[in-house]
């Protein structure tokens, strides 16, 4: 009789255990394994600024951090763009502005960091023969529909005292389209960034605007789906800490991080210059993300090209920047 309570006994310890294991594999697994996910993927265009998604992969330090990283490389950003307002890609590397009006096409877009800040990255480059911005009246302008290139110009045309109704506007299909246009005198001036702008400078052209002539109007940032937040949270956040890796390194070791991307993407050393920019770091980020009322604010940033698109009509309704821009990830990142 005691031999039969001995095995009864066992038995239950057996079963109490397996009830007790399934109990705290199932309260732990509210987000996968990484190895059972696809990787991240996220378009990333040629902008220097963008790099560090690319130098981050090649360093390993993705790997390092836990998560799989799949960057998408285009020179242009526009079918990117139009991929990602579709459901397309988990993220993407894109000037804030443009994440405005993007927003109004994909409403599930969260913004959780910026990259850079664009000084004379981001130009209008012009044909040889217009010496001001004034000589701009009645000439055309290449640059993407809606996006924040629109801002840049109208701001460079306060300047001289004009407005968009004193040029002519011209819808880019793709950066290289567009400097074939200006190359060839089919349009006048084009707005553009790098490595576009260097490129158009080779072929005659010449910079007559910039971002530094405005201090902080053009920010560039990394959004997400609303959905990969939700799903993936600690591998957004892995893949920002990767990303802050490569910053760093990139400042710390110029010269190599430059030699690396350029094997990477097919670039040439100088169309990677970050000399037009500013790379930010966390700590930078953080002091970013932290409300404002001039362009050291994300917020106060994203609000005037709100603002403007809301008044050119390109969105119907006012948006949230708040909704927009997602602060929690930057915050938690040690």
């Amino acid at each position: 009789f005691e031999g039969e309570v001995m095995k009864l006994y066992r038995y239950f310890q057996v079963i109490a255990l397996f009830f007790f294991s399934f109990i705290i594999t199932a309260c732990g697994t509210s987000e996968p394994p990484a190895s059972e996910l696809p990787p991240l993927e996220i378009a990333v265009d040629a902008w220097p600024g963008f790099m560090p998604v690319v130098l981050a992969a090649e360093l390993g330090y993705f790997e390092e951090e836990g998560v799989e990283v799949k960057y998408v490389f285009n020179e242009s950003s526009r079918q990117q763009r139009l991929e990602f307002e579709g459901g397309g890609y988990d993220g993407i590397t894109l000037a804030l502005g443009s994440f405005i009006a993007v927003s109004a096409e994909a409403p599930d877009t969260r913004v959780v960091m910026l990259s850079d800040i664009s000084t004379t990255g981001d130009a209008v480059v012009v044909r040889s023969e217009i010496e001001s911005i004034a000589d701009l009246k009645g000439k055309s302008i290449v640059l993407g529909a809606a996006g924040y290139g629109e801002v840049v110009v109208s701001t460079m045309l306060q300047q001289a005292g004009l407005s968009g109704d004193d040029v002519i506007w011209v819808a880019m299909q793709n950066e290289n389209e567009a400097l074939e246009m200006l190359k060839d005198g089919r349009v006048d001036a084009f707005q553009t960034w790098e490595p576009f702008v260097t490129r158009a400078v080779q072929d005659g052209a010449k910079v007559i605007f910039t971002g530094a002539d405005v201090p902080g109007l053009i920010p560039d940032a990394v959004g997400f789906h609303e959905r990969v937040l939700l799903e993936r949270p600690e591998d957004v956040k892995a893949f920002m800490r990767g990303w802050f890796r490569a910053v760093d390194y990139w400042l710390a070791n110029p010269e190599a991080a430059t030699r690396l991307l350029s094997e990477a993407v097919g670039l040439s050393p100088e169309e990677l210059s970050i000399d037009g920019m500013e790379l930010l770091t966390l700590e930078q980020n953080r002091q970013f993300f932290e409300p404002g009322n001039d362009f050291s604010s994300i917020y106060y940033a994203a609000q005037v090209y709100l603002d403007f698109f809301v008044r050119k009509g390109v969105i119907d309704a006012p948006l949230d920047v708040n909704t927009l821009i997602d602060a929690s990830f930057i915050y938690a990142l040690p």
